[in-house]
């Protein structure tokens, strides 16, 4: 078992990578996104034993404030050592070496067998290494795709179409709905299976599939007149989910109420295991008074009292609705919308 400050070094290595992750979604500050891996490797293994004395997560980082079992906690360093090394090797190709001729990592990945256009081999061992440690980690949560994602990305860029084709296919399995394992799986020429439509809108809310209980903060925000920042953050209880929600339109500050819808979207997602999502537009409760920030939300109506069972471990990563989503709250020193 690992205690409460176990949970918190695990919560502040996700809080890490969702840093590192912003700033290659900005393409801002990625210089500084080495020392982040680097860190995040050092509180995954002092949770693991192998770190030396003191080097300790911030205290106020909330968890589920339950000790977790070693199966979870193993899942939630091999999940996390796996995204580490996915993140050296783009850091690499799209930053470090300019080996990036213009697709999109999030939503593309890598052409197949791109590593070839390396010919000082810089990438080689990273790419080993990412697909290593996604092999690794593939069984440690069976229902999610980010792994397997991870993996494909890693053998396609190595060549190794057959292993990403399978990478691919196991990532549709557990998310029949997700985008890019489609989009990767035409651009290798295989037809993916057919997959049930999701249902329509308005016609109620899909049931969880995940085994564990969860708050998810989806966050929209406007950084120019067409285009919006977009991620998804997970927590273990609805009180912190709340106090990250207050957080954010703190961040507005003296904004005019009128054009709060216009810049913010905000929505809490509440994940019971096989049971409905239920889903809340915060944004909508806000009170039309007063005409500017700091603004409030009506909690009514949420049942911010009920804990969740099965919830979610401390620092776990999930891959949603075509996204990496990373536990805990946006730090403040977080790259900026």
């Amino acid at each position: 078992m690992v205690d409460d400050d176990g949970g918190a070094r695990l919560v502040r290595a996700g809080q890490l990578l969702a840093d590192s992750w912003r700033r290659f979604w900005f393409d801002d500050g990625t210089e500084e996104i080495a020392d982040r891996l680097a860190e995040a490797g050092r509180l995954y293994d002092s949770v693991a034993g192998r770190a030396a004395p003191g080097d300790a997560a911030p205290r106020d980082v909330e968890t589920a404030d339950v000790e977790i079992a070693d199966t979870e906690v193993a899942a939630t360093i091999a999940i996390g050592r796996s995204t580490i090394a996915a993140f050296a090797l783009r850091l690499a190709v799209d930053v470090d070496h300019d080996l990036n001729s213009g697709w999109d990592w999030d939503e593309d990945g890598p052409p197949l067998g791109e590593m070839e256009w390396d010919e000082d081999g810089v990438t080689t061992a990273l790419a080993d290494q990412s697909a290593a440690a996604a092999r690794a980690a593939l069984d440690a949560d069976p229902d999610d795709p980010l792994v397997p994602l991870q993996l494909g990305h890693a053998l396609t860029w190595i060549g190794d179409r057959e292993g990403a084709v399978a990478a691919y296919e196991e990532a549709l399995r557990r998310d029949p709905w997700d985008g890019t394992a489609h989009e990767r799986l035409e651009r290798l020429e295989v037809t993916p299976a057919p997959a049930e439509p999701p249902p329509p809108a308005g016609a109620g809310d899909p049931i969880s599939r995940r085994p564990y209980g969860f708050a998810v903060l989806h966050e929209q925000g406007r950084i120019s007149h067409s285009d919006w920042f977009e991620e998804r953050r997970l927590f273990g209880t609805l009180s912190a989910a709340r106090a990250d929600a207050e957080a954010c339109l703190r961040d507005t500050g003296d904004l005019e109420r009128e054009l709060l819808d216009g810049m913010l979207k905000l929505e809490l997602e509440i994940h019971r295991p096989g049971r409905p999502v239920t889903t809340y537009d915060l944004i909508a409760r806000v009170p039309d008074a007063p005409d500017t920030g700091p603004f409030d939300i009506d909690w009514s109506g949420i049942p911010l009292d009920q804990p969740l069972e099965s919830p979610l471990p401390p620092g776990r990563l999930l891959r949603m609705d075509d996204s990496a989503c990373f536990y805990g709250p946006r730090e403040p020193s977080a790259v900026s919308r």
